[in-house]
């Protein structure tokens, strides 16, 4: 096919330069016949431009004249044949420039601007001629001072005249050379002619070796493309396999597709999985050309959820098809995650309502239990019922200040960062998981070296929030490490320099070498799908973060540490 291209160049091209010599030649032989015929006719145009500068010398010497005559016998005739001569003068000034013979001198001799500068200092002086009596004593004076200033006209005349037969004489003298050497044009022209033929050779041999060495640079490069390509899809996390389709075999697949199967390209598997591709595009877009969503029971028996696209390209010259896919499996588990936490929100919601409506039977309780006691008092025998009623009020506190637990737990957090004291906030943490911890036989203890009233800047529940989630992660520890006894989580709360100090520390065996480099990212636990979602510790740094403080975790003996670091209110104002 390429050789079918390039053949009519090379047939043409010989055609093509023994046409455009020929076409030399005859120019050669036209370029002759009109060099000689313009050649007389520049000659013959060249003596006229003379002939004019001529004319003009000649009529100036003829005003200059007449002045004098004039000066000499002022009278009406010398006075007339001055002016005429004056006129004549003029009329010839612009033969110099706007005729034939004049535009000849005009591209051989700066004349115009000083023709010009005589026409005007001309004109002053025939405007002055008229003015001059012949009676009057002065006249004489008068048309010898026309005289003077005339003579820069003159000047530039005999200029203009002295170039052109300068000019003249030069062009003679280029005749006579080549009326010796007629010959030397066309001669020249003919070499000129070879020349040219020789150069256009050499051009289009140029171009040839310049094309070739372009394709095969372009050759290069598309080598070059097709290895990046190639490492490129190599380096791509996404499984890509290349399929034929004429009978659906797998001919390369990347490094990620490879792990994906782990079996070589002839094993059935390839084709198992081929075939489940092409049954997910169909059914998620109603033709073979789409993107697909398909999960994959690999032969280990695990099941990898692929979300990809189908599509036709060409590979290494032959059409194919290209399969693209990507393990979204984490990403279903996380979005399986999201969808629990939005649950537990409503279900936070939904135990928000249910205590604000038990409060209203949880008062009414208590004042009827308050009204018995008091009607107990009039009654002889009564302190057994009042004991019993004691006890029912002692239950209904303890139901009180659960749902006010609840109900502050599930209060709308605010924007804006306050004051709170630190004390306050850390044991009402606290005393909201108590009862989980008694029910689970871990002690909980608070080590506060801190004064009531030190604060903090931030929002209160937010922060409450964090050391819930503190306290019920060292809860959830202890249940899958199989600690049984001796179960601890002590609370220390200190102030370092300007900086208060939260410590939570647990003996429930530590946190795992592995995770501790992404403990605090989204969705990263280590607690099953159905306990948790892996957004409460990457919470609690967006919310420690928001108080200009800091969090960090470490193991220590038998377990691990959460230490927070807030600044205190005078530092927070500073820093914000």
């Amino acid at each position: 096919m390429t050789s079918s291209r390039t053949k009519p160049s090379i047939g043409w091209l010989p055609l093509a330069l023994i046409a455009i010599t020929v076409a030399l030649f005859f120019a050669t032989g036209m370029l002759y016949v009109t060099q000689t015929r313009n050649r007389s006719l520049m000659t013959q145009t060249i003596r006229s431009s003379g002939w004019v500068a001529y004319q003009a010398e000649l009529e100036y010497v003829k005003a200059d004249s007449a002045l004098a005559v004039a000066a000499i016998a002022p009278n009406a005739d010398a006075l007339a044949a001055a002016e005429l001569r004056l006129e004549i003068l003029r009329s010839r000034l612009p033969l110099l420039y706007n005729s034939d013979e004049g535009r000849v001198l005009r591209d051989v001799i700066d004349l115009e601007k000083p023709v010009h500068a005589a026409e005007t200092l001309l004109d002053g002086l025939m405007d002055r001629l008229p003015a001059i009596s012949p009676t009057d004593p002065g006249a004489a004076e008068t048309l010898l001072a026309i005289q003077k200033d005339m003579a820069p006209i003159g000047t530039t005349l005999k200029r203009i005249l002295m170039e052109s037969v300068a000019y003249n004489q030069e062009i003679f003298r280029r005749e006579r050379a080549l009326a010796e050497a007629p010959g030397m044009v066309p001669l020249l022209l003919l070499f000129v002619s070879g020349t040219c033929l020789a150069l256009v050779l050499l051009l289009q041999s140029r171009r040839d070796r310049l094309r070739l060495d372009a394709i095969v640079a372009a050759q290069k490069t598309v080598i070059a493309m097709e290895e990046n390509l190639r490492a490129i899809i190599e380096a791509m996390p996404a499984c890509m396999i290349v399929i034929n389709p004429q009978d659906d075999s797998v001919s390369f697949v990347n490094s990620a597709a490879s792990a994906l199967v782990n079996l070589p390209l002839d094993h059935a598997e390839w084709r198992r999985l081929v075939h489940a591709a092409f049954q997910a595009a169909i059914d998620s877009s109603g033709d073979r050309w789409g993107m697909l969503n398909m999960s994959y029971a690999r032969i280990s028996g695990d099941i990898t959820s692929l979300r990809g696209s189908l599509c036709r390209v060409i590979w290494e010259g032959r059409p194919q098809l290209l399969l693209v896919m990507v393990d979204v499996s984490r990403v279903r588990r996380a979005e399986l995650q999201v969808m629990q936490a939005a649950k537990l929100a409503t279900l936070g919601e939904m135990a928000t309502a249910i205590a604000h409506e038990l409060n209203q039977p949880l008062a009414v309780i208590r004042m009827a239990v308050a009204n018995a006691n008091r009607l107990l008092t009039q009654i002889e025998g009564g302190e057994l019922v009042a004991g019993k009623l004691d006890r029912i009020s002692a239950q209904v506190d303890r139901a009180k200040r659960i749902t006010d637990q609840v109900r502050r737990y599930g209060r709308m957090p605010s924007e804006e960062n306050e004051p709170f004291p630190l004390r306050h906030a850390v044991d009402l943490a606290m005393s909201f998981v108590a009862d989980h911890y008694r029910s689970a036989n871990i002690r909980l203890a608070l080590e506060a070296d801190i004064a009531a009233d030190t604060l903090v800047m931030g929002e209160q529940t937010m922060f409450e929030q964090v050391i819930v989630n503190l306290l019920v992660n060292a809860r959830d520890a202890f249940e899958s490490s199989g600690v049984r006894t001796a179960r601890s989580v002590v609370v220390r709360v200190r102030v370092h320099e300007d900086e208060a100090v939260i410590e939570v520390e647990d003996n429930a065996g530590g946190i795992a070498e592995e995770v501790m480099p992404r403990l605090f990212e989204p969705f990263s636990t280590t607690k099953p799908t159905e306990k948790g979602t892996g957004l409460g510790l990457s919470i609690a740094r967006s919310v420690i973060r928001d108080m200009h403080g800091t969090i960090g975790a470490e193991n220590v003996a038998g377990g691990a540490r959460f230490v927070i670091a807030l600044p205190l209110r005078h530092a927070a104002r500073n820093a914000a």
